[in-house]
């Protein structure tokens, strides 16, 4: 997320947010919340910690994880980046107090329990986060570039990965919506598009994550807090094996019925 500059995407919509521009109050967002706690809260543990927008898959990398949350660093972190506590129990920095709107579809009540349980989880460390429900059209309108907007995302494809960082789809819809720019993170990238081989391009899909230096990830700019992945559930009859199912996307474009040649009827 960038400052706020008084700019305005095509839409209309305001961009930048001057509290999490700052890569102090990301990092130690990331490592305030409890992921776990997030999965057995908000899905009934249906659901497992999410780190990046590709967990498990090629083009992500293994090492991408939060073992468990760690406040005392956090507040390290805000410390050393000028964030002070206040009396009031918010920190300021030059006047400007660690408060933002974490916005999400007002329709959905599972990304209403996430909202409310993160905002919850990182209270202690002086950030104040304030769970608002909005309806998509007025998120669009108004808040989709400058509020944290909690986002479902998740598919087969890495193509995602590039336009979630890329600065080339910086406001291009829910892609990019903070305008996240890095100049390493496009290169990275870039030469994953071109690779001329699978493992050439998830070596750079993954250094677009964390290269040793920078990178949109944990370790790097900490871009998102990513929160969790869900589990589809589904009701079947005891005898059904339905064998091996695959990662399931956001947007529920890969169903159950996907390996529909693999199910056996176990009973006799």
């Amino acid at each position: 997320m960038q400052p706020s500059n008084g700019e305005h995407a095509a839409s209309g919509a305001p961009i930048g947010n001057d509290v999490t521009a700052d890569p102090a109050i990301r990092q130690a967002i990331n490592l305030a919340v409890d992921r776990d706690m997030l999965v057995e809260v908000a899905l009934h543990g249906f659901g497992r910690p999410a780190f990046g927008p590709a967990d498990g898959l090629p083009w992500s990398s293994d090492e991408e994880r939060i073992d468990a949350p760690d406040l005392a660093q956090a507040k390290d972190i805000l410390d050393a980046a000028g964030w002070e506590l206040q009396d009031d129990g918010l920190r300021y920095k030059e006047g400007l107090p660690a408060r933002f709107r974490l916005t999400y579809p007002s329709s959905d009540t599972t990304r209403q329990l996430l909202a409310e349980v993160s905002a919850e989880m990182v209270r202690p460390l002086g950030i104040e986060m304030q769970p608002t429900g909005r309806h998509w059209d007025d998120i669009q309108r108004h808040a989709l570039h400058q509020d944290a907007i909690l986002f479902g995302f998740g598919s087969h494809s890495p193509q995602e990965v590039y336009y979630l960082f890329h600065s080339q789809h910086a406001g291009n819809g829910y892609y990019n919506s903070g305008f996240y720019t890095n100049s390493e993170v496009d290169a990275h990238l870039d030469a994953a598009q071109a690779a001329p081989s699978t493992e050439q391009a998830n070596r750079h899909w993954q250094a677009a994550q964390w290269d040793g230096t920078t990178g949109y990830g944990l370790r790097g700019d900490a871009s998102w807090a990513w929160l969790v992945n869900l589990e589809h559930v589904y009701f079947a009859d005891t005898c059904l094996d339905v064998g091996e199912l695959g990662v399931a996307p956001h947007g529920h474009g890969w169903p159950i019925t996907a390996n529909l040649l693999e199910w056996r009827w176990a009973c006799d």
